[in-house]
């Protein structure tokens, strides 16, 4: 019989018992050889420019963003930055195993949907506003309401759970397949769902698997018993050209079927089940549906696929970076995890992602950090990034952020995100227009609003310019823009074109100068000069790209 790799892995793994797991997701895995974790002292060691980059494409593949002053003393100025403390990876490394206590959740939940005393949503006390017509086929609250939680709840393992089901949702093995005719929002809702519950318990990726596989939303998206087999195969064991074993798999799962439209698309059973054993991967014998089940959550090719996909999320897939990707997908195997948390922590804390590979950022990567990094509040009402952002993004398909119109959209695509971000004309001009239009270049977004304090502002008026930031120069206030939008200060020749085009530009003049002749900004001019800045570094190539150290 003759099989396909997608992906050829050197390495096998036995077949183990599973466990429990760990609810508070500290189980003691570390990867070792290419995928060794990045130590605090070799954090430590970097420059402060580059530990603030590093730091932020940690937390930015998390949607998260760490702001200047959050991450460094801004008493010792930026020419000479120095970070608030020397244990931020342990740090992160702590809260991202840790759980928020219940009343914690319904606190933060209560924020980001305005819960009543009936813990039922109330738009009208709720941070956010999302989709609430659920007897629309297109109802989206199913994808906004995770991305509402992983940009509000601290750094915590609840957090975490919610980003890494997000991330799962979008992968070939989970994916909802909204686009398909036989699923809709209920199969989004209902996997996401399950997917949450199931990591936070500490179930094993070969637990989660199992349960998946007969659930109504996989049948909905395989469709008929064969295929069924076929794809569970694909999807998770990484085999194809498997005819002779899809079939025999289908012959194992007659007695289930999915019913047409009309009916609803449900999971129903003949009565008669097979009965007859059937020889599948060339060693194993099945009767039933069940039968195939329990072969596929414990194959030994399971644990090294799982590991490959999530990988093909954060890496490129490239023909000159093979033996590299696998060298760090064999080091994760080898180290034996267990849990789907497991593989995101070997590969977002290890010394090769954060400090070798470059890659593009998905929206989400780009836009959700800087409203971190920009201290955004959605009160602001800034154009189209306001109560309903996640609204835009998922639903409106009129609205610049709208994630379908960059190739990227939310739980829809059969086969999941594409390993490689769309960087097609359309897609990355509709992603680089909105980072320019609805965020840096929209004042509003970082001007003084109610009683938030923003980027610039610490309170309500362009007058209440943070002490800090009235305290620099005009050349440090450039590179706190820069850290701000880009974790890397401006080079000289920037600074020299930026300041001219501040004198000089179509806008006016915006600086002046103090008593000794040095240019300043003009008072009330903060955020013009800000406006400037971000609308040259959203032209620039690495304003959509993870950059290396090395």
């Amino acid at each position: 019989m003759k099989i396909k790799f997608l992906f050829l892995i050197t390495v096998a793994i036995a077949v183990t018992a599973c466990d429990p797991g760990s609810p508070e997701g500290d189980s003691g895995f570390q990867a070792g050889g290419a995928a060794t974790a990045l130590s605090q002292s070799e954090f430590n060691a970097l420059s402060a420019d580059e530990q603030y980059m590093v730091a932020n494409k940690l937390m930015g593949t998390m949607f998260r963003g760490v702001a200047v002053e959050d991450f460094f003393d801004m008493n010792a100025g930026i020419t000479n930055l120095r970070p608030v403390d020397s244990s931020f990876l342990i740090r992160t490394q702590n809260k991202l195993s840790s759980n928020l206590s219940n009343a914690q959740l319904l606190t933060y939940d209560s924020i980001i949907d305005g819960l009543d005393a009936d813990g039922n949503p109330d738009p009208d006390n709720a941070k956010y506003l999302f989709d609430t017509d659920s007897n629309a086929r297109n109802n989206e609250r199913a994808k906004q309401l995770p991305l509402a939680r992983i940009k509000e709840y601290p750094i915590s393992r609840d957090m975490f759970v919610h980003w890494m089901a997000y991330v799962l949702t979008n992968t070939i093995m989970f994916s909802p397949a909204e686009e398909m005719e036989s699923t809709d929002f209920t199969d989004v809702q209902n996997m996401y769902r399950f997917l949450v519950l199931k990591l936070e318990e500490g179930a094993t990726i070969r637990q989660i698997v199992r349960s998946n596989l007969p659930s109504l939303a996989r049948w909905r998206v395989s469709r008929s018993a064969e295929n069924h087999a076929l794809e569970a195969y694909e999807l998770y064991l990484g085999l194809f050209e498997t005819e002779v074993d899809s079939y025999r798999g289908g012959i194992a799962c007659k007695d289930l079927y999915l019913t047409n439209e009309d009916d609803g698309y449900l999971l129903r059973r003949t009565d008669f089940p097979n009965t007859t054993p059937q020889l599948i991967l060339g060693t194993n014998y099945i009767t039933t549906c069940d039968d195939l089940y329990d072969v596929i959550a414990g194959h030994p090719l399971l644990i090294p696929r799982v590991v490959e996909v999530i990988f093909n999320y954060f890496v490129e897939l490239r023909g000159d970076n093979l033996a590299y990707r696998r060298s760090i997908i064999n080091a994760i195997v080898n180290s034996g995890p267990q849990t789907f948390e497991d593989i995101f922590t070997a590969i977002i804390f290890s010394k090769e992602y954060l400090l070798n590979i470059e890659r593009p950022k998905t929206f989400e990567e780009n836009m959700m950090p800087l409203l971190d990094a920009l201290k955004w509040h959605p009160g602001e009402n800034a154009g189209e990034v306001d109560e309903l952002i996640f609204r835009r993004m998922t639903e409106f398909s009129d609205q610049q952020i709208f994630l379908n119109g960059m190739g990227w959209a939310s739980m829809e695509y059969k086969i999941g995100r594409l390993p490689n971000v769309p960087i097609d004309g359309l897609s990355f001009a509709n992603h680089h227009k909105s980072m320019r239009e609805e965020f840096l270049m929209n004042r509003s977004f970082y001007d003084p609003s109610g009683n938030n304090d923003g980027f610039i502002y610490a309170g309500n008026s362009s007058s209440d310019v943070k002490t800090f930031i009235a305290n620099m120069s005009l050349n440090d206030y450039i590179d706190f823009l820069f850290l701000g939008a880009l974790q890397r200060k401006a080079s000289a020749s920037e600074k020299v074109d930026l300041i001219d085009v501040y004198a000089t530009g179509v806008t006016g003049n915006h600086l002046t100068t103090n008593g000794v002749g040095d240019q300043i900004v003009r008072s009330g001019r903060y955020d013009e000069i800000a406006q400037i800045t971000f609308d040259y570094i959203t032209r620039l190539p690495e304003f959509y790209y993870f950059r290396s150290v090395n």
